[in-house]
């Protein structure tokens, strides 16, 4: 991928990470689905139909599992590019075509450490940086393009290494996190931001759409949130993830919700992902026990 490549001028890239359960790809189709979206809106001219990466996809995750049959899981991650900016095509005789990548990486080790976040619940913290507005980039569009994360992610880490960000958007309302959806119950009910200033995730639309009977999309405020019932975010990785505090006010954590939704979430997929996580520790001897604070 040459240094003169529009993903790394622009960050134009769209991109899609997914994951396996059972060692198979959980929703596909809808990830490409959604990266044909984003490379739509992008104007990226990728000579490859969605059948055809969907196919190329399974055909090397299927050879990662028979060359290493020792991992359980697998993340995978699909980058588009759109290729060499045109003013250096000439320079370096190339056409300036997208480059499409696919890559296999073991999960256990993209969730290394981590799997005390199912019983002991994240700390949310909210960052000055704002969500971008659909109006200025529209979030709705997954690519690299994610500067304002980062910043959001150094703000709330440089106070704490363990907090993770919880953005508004310019109005005030929640956001999403970086790289996560946000979720709160209140009175037996489900609630999500709207998905005008967020990305619209995969696993947020499983849980809307397959694991709640109930779930209102709506304008949340930081009060909202503090003086929910419980909450949880959710992405690829990790699925779901109790939250146990939003700027030091405490929810209940694991709440009563978020556990059924969990458990839930297990039977329909088949593969219990919150042992699964503790065994990888376990076995790396990387177990944190839970705290009682």
């Amino acid at each position: 991928m040459s240094i003169y490549d529009s993903a790394l001028m622009y960050a134009d890239l769209p991109f899609e990470m997914l994951r396996t359960f059972n060692k198979r790809t959980f929703k596909l189709q809808e990830h490409l689905d959604r990266l044909y979206n984003s490379i739509k809106i992008l104007q990226i001219p990728i000579q490859y139909s969605d059948d055809i990466l969907y196919k190329a996809h399974e055909e090397l995750l299927t050879w990662h599992i028979e060359n290493f049959p020792e991992e359980e899981e697998w993340r995978t991650l699909i980058n588009v590019s759109r290729g060499i900016l045109p003013i250096y095509q000439n320079l370096l005789e190339d056409e300036g075509n997208p480059n499409v990548i696919i890559a296999c990486f073991p999960l256990r080790y993209v969730l290394k450490d981590t799997s005390w976040v199912y019983s002991e619940g994240i700390r949310l913290a909210v960052p000055s940086q704002r969500a971008l507005p659909e109006s200025l980039l529209d979030p709705k569009i997954k690519s690299r393009s994610r500067q304002h994360y980062k910043i959001a992610d150094l703000q709330v880490k440089g106070y704490d290494n363990e907090l993770w960000a919880l953005l508004l958007d310019p109005d005030g309302f929640i956001a999403e996190g970086t790289g996560s959806n946000f979720f709160i119950v209140k009175n037996e009910k489900l609630y999500t931001p709207e998905g005008r200033n967020c990305l619209r995730g995969i696993t947020r639309q499983y849980v809307m759409e397959w694991l709640s009977w109930d779930c209102t999309e709506k304008n949340l405020t930081f009060y909202d949130a503090i003086t929910a019932d419980e909450a949880f975010m959710t992405c690829t990785p990790y699925c779901i993830i109790p939250v146990k505090s939003i700027d030091g006010h405490g929810l209940t954590c694991v709440g009563e919700m978020t556990r059924f939704l969990m458990d839930k979430w297990i039977n329909h997929v088949k593969c219990d992902f919150v042992r699964q996580s503790i065994r990888w520790d376990m076995k790396d001897g990387q177990l944190r026990l839970v705290s009682n604070e």
